[in-house]
């Protein structure tokens, strides 16, 4: 996809969401993947605009929860924010506004399925707000959020993440002030396609194993096996 190409779909994108640009360059810059940059011997890819808009996202979404719900505790308001910012939400809300359409991925990448990867979604999410901030401003991006996301978190429907791993913790501490470990017992695959196994034990006895694509998820895995073993 060249810029005028890309320039077609993002406007698309930009009238179904009733936004506009000032600078496409950013834009540009946001949906392109490392591996695109890469095969076209482009400088700039869409990493670090993602970690700008990791961090938006992260304030904007925990403001508004502080602001909203101000009997919640901290720890209640971080599981809450946990919930609606994650990998699988981010990629949903990536799909909902149809950023997924502007993605640029290398060819081979493309083969491999890159584009349709959770985790390449979700920070295509994250990547278009850090543009959208410096763009415009902090009130623009809020403005999006207000639209995708805010409401889900208001009505707490479409919960995207369950923290197994701390629910595991709080069962565990229940009985004893001891923590749960995890181990990584296996990573295969190349580069860009790995997988990971993990066990969590509880001093030296095995709870439950778990695999993903990342050691997040294979841990997060490995916390639901040991609660539905532990519920039994």
């Amino acid at each position: 996809m060249n810029k005028l190409e890309f320039q077609n779909k993002f406007n698309q994108v930009c009238k179904f969401l009733s936004i506009q640009y000032h600078h496409l360059d950013i834009y540009y810059e946001a949906f392109t993947h490392p591996s695109f940059a890469n095969e076209n011997h482009h400088s700039k890819h869409y990493e670090r605009l993602e970690y700008l808009g990791d961090a938006i996202l992260d304030f904007l979404v925990g403001e508004y929860i502080y602001k909203t719900k101000p009997e919640m505790q901290e720890g209640k308001m971080t599981k809450l924010r946990a919930k609606y910012v994650c990998e699988q939400a981010n990629a949903d809300y990536t799909k909902e506004m149809k950023l997924d359409t502007c993605l640029m991925v290398g060819k081979g990448a493309k083969k491999q399925g890159e584009d349709q990867k959770l985790s390449v979604l979700g920070n295509v999410f994250e990547s278009f707000l850090g543009a959208l901030y410096l763009d415009h401003d902090m009130e623009y991006a809020r403005k999006i959020l207000e639209r995708f996301v805010f409401p889900k978190i208001s009505q707490e429907k479409e919960v995207f993440f369950e923290d197994y791993k701390s629910q595991l913790q709080e069962l565990i501490q229940a009985e004893n002030r001891k923590s749960v470990t995890y181990i990584t017992i296996s990573e295969t695959g190349p580069a860009h396609d790995k997988s990971f196994e993990v066990v969590v034990q509880y001093e030296e006895t095995k709870l439950g194993r778990g695999k993903g694509k990342t050691k997040k998820e294979a841990e997060q895995n490995a916390a639901k096996d040991a609660l539905t073993k532990l519920a039994r």
